[in-house]
């Protein structure tokens, strides 16, 4: 399937595409951060760099690997979609309200089986979508 773990962008589809965004936008830069000499975690290297640009550009990069047809999608590409939108909600990142809606539909639609505990990812779901709920309330 592509998932690893229980957060919406714990998939290949999110993760690479969160990965070029960061490189698109920041370079050599998030390069340099992103060595494995570099005593920083991947945690610490998204949190500095986080950016509407970064949202930005992981979309953009996204919808070229899915296709701009969301009707076309299928389940993975849902749930990539809504996890580079949580990643960045997580980072702090306003999230523009149509990008925030879309994410939010997807993540209450979901409807997929996880390798990991179904519970668990349950519980994670929520709390997803109770952080992007509250993203676009502020």
């Amino acid at each position: 399937m592509g998932c690893w773990g229980i957060k919406s962008y714990d998939n290949d589809d999110a993760h690479e595409a969160l990965d070029r965004g960061f490189e698109r936008v920041h370079g050599d830069v998030y390069d340099d951060l992103m060595d494995d000499k570099n005593p920083l975690t991947l945690e610490q290297v998204q949190t500095r760099l986080a950016s509407a640009e970064t949202l930005a550009a992981a979309l953009d990069l996204f919808l070229d690997e899915a296709g701009s047809k969301r009707e076309q999608w299928d389940d993975l590409d849902r749930l990539g979609y809504a996890g580079i939108v949580v990643r960045h909600a997580e980072l702090g990142v306003p999230i523009p309200p149509d990008v925030l809606a879309a994410a939010i539909q997807f993540l209450e639609a979901e409807d997929m089986d996880w390798d990991a505990d179904a519970t668990t990812r349950g519980l994670r779901r929520s709390k997803e979508l109770e952080m992007l709920r509250r993203a676009g309330s502020g």
